[in-house]
């Protein structure tokens, strides 16, 4: 089973030209506000007479719960994203290429996280650490983060598992490959869109998710949206602010990633 490219270069019509254009308006015109106050001179104002300054991005620097809170969420995100990717390809192998009893409900269970509330899931976490007497902390966040990302890294996987050929990995064993040289030789170099794509979904939701953190984390382990929330809480000025437009730049960094390496035609049909 083939399945068929998105065909960019087909036109369309005005209406959702400018409906998509006022989208992406809309999602994106925050963006310059949050760079212009980090920026800011003033507390309380995004222009100063004073000019802009980078005071504030040094302050993030130099506060010690800020830099925890990076390594925390750092550390939780790249372990979510290998155990997750490590756990969703031989799903996926086996959700597309066999057909066994319980599958559909394999998937379904996978897949239940995305259609329940991020705060419903904190909630059910901390229930069961409270319960099993774990405890929130490190480990905790990161558990619940896999299993928050799963169904997010095993979609692009099953989608493009599924537009592959298995012939070309039969043909490669018919020329003496072993069943593993043949995978990985072949099908792997092919699941590279899908391994990007859910990967880069599990890292940016592990490393940016409030509502399921926020129940999890102590005195010792805290997150950096948790520690973001609990400093605008208490103080007001653009520390914060500095923060988000690092986050920013980390996200533009992630896409000219994928272009170079991937290409973002490719991710986003994976997508």
């Amino acid at each position: 089973m083939t399945r068929r490219a998105i065909d960019h270069t087909r036109p369309v019509s005005a209406v959702v030209t400018v409906w998509g254009l006022a989208t992406l308006v809309f999602v994106l015109l925050p963006l310059p506000f949050i760079v212009l106050y980090a920026l800011s001179r003033n507390n309380y104002a995004l222009f100063s007479a004073q000019g802009f300054t980078l005071q504030w991005f040094q302050r993030f620097f130099e506060n010690d719960r800020f830099m925890a809170a990076l390594q925390n969420s750092l550390a939780i995100s790249a372990i979510t994203t290998v155990v997750a990717l490590a756990i969703a390809a031989p799903t996926a192998i086996v959700a597309v290429r066999h057909r066994f009893p319980g599958r559909d409900l394999m998937m379904a269970l996978i897949s239940a996280p995305l259609l329940v509330p991020g705060v419903i899931s904190g909630t059910a976490a901390l229930s069961f650490v409270a319960q099993t007497r774990i405890g929130p902390g490190f480990w905790p966040i990161t558990v619940a983060m896999i299993c928050f990302t799963l169904p997010l890294v095993l979609r692009p996987l099953v989608a493009n598992l599924s537009g592959l050929d298995p012939d070309l990995e039969k043909a490669a064993r018919n020329l003496g490959a072993s069943p593993f040289a043949a995978f990985w030789r072949v099908t792997m170099p092919q699941l590279a869109p899908g391994l990007v794509a859910g990967g880069t979904f599990a890292f940016v939701e592990a490393m940016d998710n409030f509502s399921i953190a926020v129940f999890l984390t102590n005195i010792s382990t805290t997150t950096l949206p948790v520690e973001a929330y609990s400093y605008i809480r208490d103080i007001d000025d653009p520390t914060v602010a500095a923060m988000a437009t690092l986050l920013i730049l980390l996200s533009i960094g992630v896409v000219l990633a994928i272009e170079w390496l991937l290409g973002l035609d490719r991710f986003l049909d994976m997508s």
